[in-house]
């Protein structure tokens, strides 16, 4: 049997495919924010006759300027739940995005894992990605994990509402992630690298990091995701002289990342340990940590397209 897929447009598919993508995520798309995330590249005027057409079709439904599938009217409520539930959660991350600055190898902080900005669940934590210095990745997960850990911040089995999670780091020379995509179908990894949400920059590390991932444009051909993002910056502190700083830290730092990487590798857990570097779960290489023992990508594109199915051929 045909699918119905065969009587649309190239433009119609791409527009149903990223609603589709985003009601797993329980977010109701802006009419730009379908142009932005569209699969292919097109004028941003095009797309409110085909849109038109497809809520006429009984494919999509508008109201109060979100477009979703039918019957999932409710979704609206749920997005302006979370965008205040995602602004309580963005002040913590500022909070320890201060912190963290007071390293001097941290280059950016970012709120990541935002599927749809401002789209976070109430009971969840908070994840970070962090960029440090070249060579200083160890030393950068030993503090920024440590302080949250002091302060009882970090997230366990049974309590992680807005605690801080930090098991994803690259160092300033490793900003390229084209190799952590599991895909051509890995839409989830894509959203994610354009959703991060700097609130701490260094110095334009984020547009660095995007001009190093200037492959993200042949998914994503319509969303400028340098400009459209806002990097938070510390002002300047008159008594923080970073020259002198810098003396001290260079004449040890180098024995202590290998001590930090060390310590770090005795007391991780073996579960981390023995996943590590086999998929796109563990990752522990010269310049790069990520340390997500589950990775929800597989299922997520298992779902997606179920529902593609259901729709298409019901």
């Amino acid at each position: 049997m045909a699918s119905k897929l065969d009587n649309l447009s190239e433009l119609s598919e791409a527009i149903i495919k990223i609603v589709v993508f985003f009601d797993l995520f329980s977010y109701p798309l802006t009419i730009y924010e379908i142009w932005r995330y569209l699969s292919v590249s097109a004028e941003f005027e095009e797309l409110g006759p085909e849109i038109k057409k497809l809520i006429q079709l009984g494919y999509l439904m508008e109201k109060q300027g979100f477009y979703f599938l039918s019957d999932q009217e409710d979704l609206i409520n749920i997005r302006k739940q979370r965008y205040h539930y995602t602004n309580r959660k963005l002040k913590i991350a500022r909070r320890a995005a201060r912190l963290f600055s007071l390293l001097p190898t941290v280059r950016l902080v970012a709120l990541s894992n935002l599927i749809g900005r401002h789209n976070l669940r109430d009971g969840s934590d908070i994840d970070l990605f962090i960029i440090t210095k070249e060579n200083r990745i160890w030393i950068t997960r030993l503090f920024c994990a440590g302080l949250m850990k002091i302060l009882r911040q970090r997230p366990t089995p049974s309590k992680k509402r807005d605690k801080i999670c930090l098991s994803f780091y690259v160092d300033a020379a490793h900003l390229d992630l084209s190799g952590m995509t599991t895909g051509p179908d890995d839409q989830y990894f894509y959203f994610w690298l354009a959703g991060l949400y700097p609130i701490y920059d260094r110095g334009a590390y984020h547009h660095q990091l995007m001009q190093d991932n200037a492959w993200l444009k042949d998914y994503l051909p319509n969303g400028d995701f340098v400009l459209s993002n806002q990097s938070y910056r510390e002002s300047p502190r008159s008594w923080y002289k970073p020259e002198l700083v810098l003396k001290v830290w260079r004449s040890c730092c180098n024995f202590l990342e290998k001590f930090a990487q060390s310590l770090q590798m005795m007391i991780m857990p073996l579960a981390l340990k023995k996943k590590a570097n086999l998929d796109s779960r563990v990752i522990i290489k010269p310049g790069v940590l990520k340390l997500y023992l589950l990775d929800r990508r597989q299922e997520f594109v298992r779902r997606y397209q179920e529902r593609l199915r259901r729709l298409f051929n019901e």
